[in-house]
């Protein structure tokens, strides 16, 4: 999606905003695991459809030897924090993960400063959102993106805006939505 990508390098490991390096096969594998819980794998299809409309920041871990350099072609995806948006205005964070065994490093808060570094470059950002769960989870994400809960203001209300949802059939949380009926 994005016209110029970005990357980053912080010891043995990338992020980068570049299509061409995101593989599928892991991105599938983890939405179809307990780490990203939120959703389920998908078509390759419209997998493809998916990450090819977003901004996506891939984490990669970066080959130790000339000689595993030499065996591969590109880097191993480790993460992936993947952004809804039209790169000017809107900003939504949407499917965040950091496979387990690379977990503890601090690679979920570069991923993190990286996203935010991105954010506050655009002068025109109307508003950055994102949906999660979870005490840890909420604290993570007001330390790391600056980002607070949304409480309906006044001005808001008497302009009768409200935030408004439906879960698709892509959804893990389809079943919440009949009985929240």
């Amino acid at each position: 999606m994005s016209s110029t990508p970005s990357t980053w390098y912080k010891d043995n490991f990338m992020i980068s905003t570049e299509q061409k390096l995101l593989q599928l096969d892991v991105i599938n594998k983890a939405f179809d695991s307990d780490i990203v819980y939120w959703t389920k794998g998908t078509t390759p299809e419209a997998l493809k459809r998916m990450l090819s409309k977003s901004l996506c920041f891939g984490v990669y871990a970066l080959p130790q030897s000339s000689s595993q350099i030499a065996g591969k072609g590109s880097p191993t995806q480790i993460g992936l924090g993947r952004c809804v948006t039209d790169e000017a205005t809107v900003f939504y964070l949407t499917d965040v993960f950091i496979l387990p065994e690379y977990q503890g490093r601090g690679l979920g808060k570069w991923l993190m400063e990286c996203i935010r570094e991105t954010m506050n470059s655009w002068p025109e950002l109307r508003t950055a959102f994102l949906i999660t769960s979870g005490e840890h989870a909420k604290k993570f994400y007001k330390e790391t993106l600056d980002v607070v809960p949304f409480h309906t203001k006044k001005a808001v209300l008497d302009h009768g805006l409200e935030v408004l949802h439906k879960w698709g059939p892509g959804s893990s949380f389809i079943n919440d939505q009949k009985n929240d009926s």
